[in-house]
């Protein structure tokens, strides 16, 4: 899955997605993409803001 993003990135943003550019392996590429993604939840509450705001607002019975 692919999603698109607009924020500026901090040098540890820089960094890590360099990392992931150069590694070609798989599952390093997976490991990267996941500390990616924490790197944003923890240090980037507006990028989690606006993906939050864009979700539909209905009421999923298993997100209670």
């Amino acid at each position: 899955m692919k999603f698109y993003i607009e924020f500026e990135p901090c040098k540890e943003c820089k960094t890590i997605i360099r990392e992931i550019s150069e590694n070609a392996d798989e599952i390093q590429t997976d490991e990267g993409s996941k500390r990616f993604l924490r790197h944003i939840t923890y240090n980037h509450s507006e990028v989690v803001q606006d993906i939050v705001k864009d979700f539909p607002k209905e009421d999923f019975p298993w997100f209670r």
